[in-house]
């Protein structure tokens, strides 16, 4: 009798692991399916810079007209996005023709002012193909290089892209996406 209680015992205990293993297993494959998906989602990259503007400009003949052969441009408008909310955009660039051949080479800075007055402010670098359409499309680069207030202490990058009609200079805009690193 007592072989018999053991057995029964044993096989009572068995199944109670058996049901144990079951439930932890499935709980476990719940939460690493959980955990991969949550790993997913922390994965995707999300822009700390989007910016998009609207500005008019102002060109002028650039002096050099052999090593440059193009303008001085200067634009002032409205920006918004992250991380300015809304603010004003302040641009000063020189177009070239000469530098490289059959593209727009432009070189400028950008200086973005929000209402409380810190500035965050911007290098970029961008070209278009010369051509007899009155759109161009400037793409490039950009780079932060500082501000003041909330930017004193910044640094990041990103790509930028522009739209300008050459026969419509009070309607450009440009649009910036990236990334901005707090140093302080």
């Amino acid at each position: 009798m007592t072989r018999l209680t053991n057995r029964w015992l044993a096989r009572a205990a068995a199944v109670a692991a058996a049901a144990l293993l079951v439930t932890g297993g499935t709980a476990g494959v719940t939460f690493a399916t959980e955990t991969d998906r949550a790993g997913i989602v922390a994965d995707a990259w999300l822009p700390t810079v989007d910016i998009a503007s609207n500005f008019s400009v102002v060109a002028t003949t650039h002096p050099d007209t052999v090593g440059c052969n193009g303008y001085n441009v200067v634009g002032t408008g409205t920006a918004t996005g992250k991380p300015v909310g809304s603010a004003t955009w302040s641009q000063t660039e020189v177009v070239c023709l000469a530098t490289i051949p059959g593209k727009y080479d432009i070189k400028g800075t950008l200086t973005l002012t929000e209402a409380d007055g810190d500035k965050l402010n911007f290098s970029y670098a961008l070209t278009a193909p010369v051509s007899t359409a009155t759109l161009v499309y400037p793409t490039g680069t950009f780079k932060i290089t500082g501000g003041t207030g909330n930017y004193a202490m910044v640094a990041g990058s990103g790509k930028m892209n522009a739209r300008v009609n050459l026969l419509d200079h009070d309607h450009v805009s440009a649009t910036l996406v990236g990334d901005i690193q707090y140093l302080g």
